[in-house]
């Protein structure tokens, strides 16, 4: 099983099935580069995906994951990007807290 294919399955454990066109731009922009980036944006993206599963599962805001999604895979700036999706919203757990504080650490 080659390492494209390991990060998909994971992805899908995590998320369930990609199924609309955005999800899947999304899946492929995170397995290019957790397939083939260097560490640190190996690292940066591991953590934009966290802050999407915190969106998903503990805050169940599946408006804010589309919105983070499209952001990530259009904009420039993904860092940039995070930053603004987690001051928008009104109630942050303590894990999205502690990822945004993570985020401004990599500027």
């Amino acid at each position: 099983m080659d390492i494209r294919t390991k990060i998909q399955q994971i992805l899908t454990q995590q998320y369930g099935n990609f199924d609309t066109h955005l999800e899947h731009v999304y899946e492929d922009k995170v397995v290019e580069v957790l397939a083939n980036g260097d560490i640190k944006n190996k690292q940066a993206w591991i953590t934009y995906n966290q802050v999407i599963l915190e969106l998903k599962h503990s805050l169940k805001d599946n408006l804010k994951v589309k919105e983070l999604q499209y952001r990530l895979t259009d904009e420039g700036d993904p860092n940039r990007v995070c930053i603004e999706v987690i001051k928008d919203i009104k109630h942050c757990s303590p894990e999205l807290e502690r990822l945004y504080y993570k985020i401004k650490n990599f500027i």
